[in-house]
Formats: C-alpha cells, sequence, structure tokens
C-alpha cells in the first residue's frame, strides 16, 4: 500500500494581504489625467469663462455712458435682445455675414485643396518656394496686410488700377474707388480674407494628404479608379476629420473677422459691408450702448456654439457608420 500522504497534493498558500495604500492606486491612476488637465481647465475658466459670463450679465442690463462712472445699471432682461432683433439693419447684417462667411469658407477649402494637391506633385525646389511663400503671408499680421491692399487699390497711386488700366480689359480705372461700392468693397474684404487664410489650410492639408499611404492610391488605380474617384472614394473619407476641424475654425474666423473691413471701408458704405462683429463694435463704442452690442455678440457666439456643436456631432456619426460599415 501506498502511503496517501505522499500522493496528495499540498495545500496552495493563502495570498498575503498587501499593504493599505495599494487599494488606493487604482483610483489615482483615474484622477491622475483630471490632476493633470486641471491646470489648463482653471486658466480656461478664467481668461474664457468670467468674459462670457460679464459679456452675458452686460447683454441684460441697460449699460451706458453714465454706467461707466456710477458702475451700475439698470436690469432689462431681454429687452436688448428684443430691440436688437426688432431692428431691420440686424437682419441685413445677419444675412450679409452668412453669405460673405459661405464665399470666403468654401474658397478657403476649394483653394486649399487645389493648392495642397499641386505641392505634392511638384518637384521639391518649388514645394520649398512655395511653401515659404505662404508661410510668409500667413505670418504677416492683419493690420499690415490689410494696409497692403488698401495701398494697392488706391485711387490715385494704387498698383491694381494701374496694371487693369495697362491690360485695357476693363477700361481706364486709373482714378477708380474700389471702396466706394459696395459689392466691389466687399468682394476686395473677401479676397483678403481667402488670400490671408489661405496657407493655414493649404499647409494644413498638405500635412494630412502626406500622411495617407501611397499604397492606396496605387491600388486604385490597378483597380481602374480615376483621379476623380480617388479623391471621392480615398482622399476625402481619410480627410473628413481635418476637413471637419478645418471647417469650424474658419467659420468662426471668417465670422468674427474685424481688422479687414474695419481698416478698408470701417463698414462702410452706408453700412453696405458691416458684418455682426462690426455692428457690435459700432453699437457698444460709436453708440455708446453697450448692453445692445453685448446682445448682438451673445448672438454671434451663440450662432457658432451652435453651428460647432451640429457640424461636429454630424461628422462623427459620419465617421461612426463608416468604421462600423
Amino acid at each position: 500500500m501506498t502511503d496517501k500522504r505522499s500522493t496528495a497534493r499540498p495545500a496552495a498558500p493563502r495570498p498575503r494581504p498587501g499593504p493599505p495604500g495599494r487599494r488606493a492606486r487604482p483610483s489615482r491612476q483615474r484622477l491622475l489625467p483630471w490632476a493633470m488637465i486641471a491646470p489648463a481647465v482653471v486658466a480656461l475658466l478664467l481668461i474664457q469663462g468670467y468674459p462670457l459670463v460679464r459679456l452675458l450679465v452686460l447683454s441684460t442690463q441697460d449699460f451706458g455712458p453714465r454706467s461707466l462712472f456710477t458702475g451700475q445699471a439698470d436690469f432689462v432682461g431681454l429687452g436688448n435682445f428684443t430691440e436688437v432683433f426688432g431692428d431691420p439693419d440686424f437682419r441685413a447684417v445677419l444675412v450679409r455675414t452668412v453669405v460673405f462667411t459661405v464665399l470666403c469658407v468654401a474658397l478657403l477649402m476649394v483653394l486649399g485643396f487645389l493648392l495642397s494637391h499641386l505641392l505634392t506633385g511638384v518637384a521639391p525646389w518649388a514645394r520649398v518656394m512655395t511653401t515659404v511663400c505662404l508661410v510668409l503671408v500667413w505670418a504677416m499680421p492683419m493690420v499690415a496686410a490689410t494696409l497692403v491692399w488698401q495701398w494697392m487699390y488706391q485711387p490715385q497711386y494704387g498698383v491694381a488700377n494701374w496694371l487693369l488700366t495697362k491690360l485695357r480689359i476693363f477700361g481706364d480705372l486709373s482714378a477708380y474707388d474700389w471702396f466706394s461700392h459696395p459689392n466691389q468693397a466687399l468682394g476686395l474684404i473677401i479676397l483678403l480674407t481667402v488670400w490671408k487664410g489661405l496657407p493655414f489650410v493649404a499647409l494644413t492639408l498638405f500635412a494630412a494628404r502626406g500622411q495617407i499611404s501611397e499604397s492606396l492610391y496605387e491600388a486604385a488605380r490597378l483597380d481602374g479608379a480615376g483621379t476623380l474617384q480617388t479623391f471621392r472614394h480615398i482622399t476625402v473619407p481619410i480627410l473628413r476629420p481635418v476637413l471637419a476641424i478645418l471647417t469650424v475654425l474658419e467659420v468662426i474666423w471668417s465670422m468674427n473677422s474685424f481688422t479687414p473691413i474695419w481698416v478698408l471701408t470701417q463698414g462702410g458704405p452706408d453700412g453696405r459691408t458691416t458684418t455682426l462683429g462690426v455692428l457690435a463694435y459700432l453699437t457698444a463704442f460709436s453708440r455708446n450702448d453697450y448692453g445692445s452690442g453685448a446682445s448682438i455678440a451673445v448672438v454671434t457666439v451663440l450662432i457658432l456654439a451652435v453651428f460647432s456643436v451640429f457640424y461636429v456631432r454630424r461628422i462623427s456619426d459620419q465617421a461612426e457608420q463608416g468604421g462600423t460599415a
């Protein structure tokens, strides 16, 4: 007979309880990301949160020149918003701002796509030269760029008028004042805005385009796909997140555009180039109606916030549907 004690397996040792500090480690790991972003959140609340709250409070007050000295203003609730929306000039400015923003963003995205595609196909030296030119345009201060455009289209000595007159296409334009005609003035402002914002869009799309593997395009060409098909089924789907961010940023920057309009026309002639940003400034600082000016600014912020949330959510839903398909 064999000894049962020799065949029996030894009992597994019981786990020893660890030190008390180890149980708190998972909770610390969950709190670590929040602790790391806490300084940035506090800074944003101080830099962005307080001005927004102050703007909302100011939009509900009858804040005029007397309030600047006394520090007191009557509460009017939504009275400023009612007055603003009841003004026919505000509705015209709102439509003009939307049209201005749509044209600027559409031109920026189309020209940026074409320029980024050009950068991928030219020689290295041409790509470097083009990139340097784009960076110089991007780095130029907006006030300086606007003054350059103002000098270019100056009625008597502007180089644009001189060049167009020499070409003999539109007749004698040596004394033509572009900024006295609303449509021409608004068109020049749109061109200036597009010219100044094009480097950011083109270089961003060029950098994103460089992350797409060339094997995808080679496989598509072997399958007989043309340029438009590869652009539609490869380039656009992969670049959709970048396009969404660029579109939101350009909509915000175009709608809030103030410097080129103010330097070139100051909203004229006859207020025909006034946008929401210029109208808020004129209402607050020219008419000394700070409450109404703040309400116009609040309306602008709300429009941009609603558009940004709606557009980003739509792009996210399309990306999820494409990933699960």
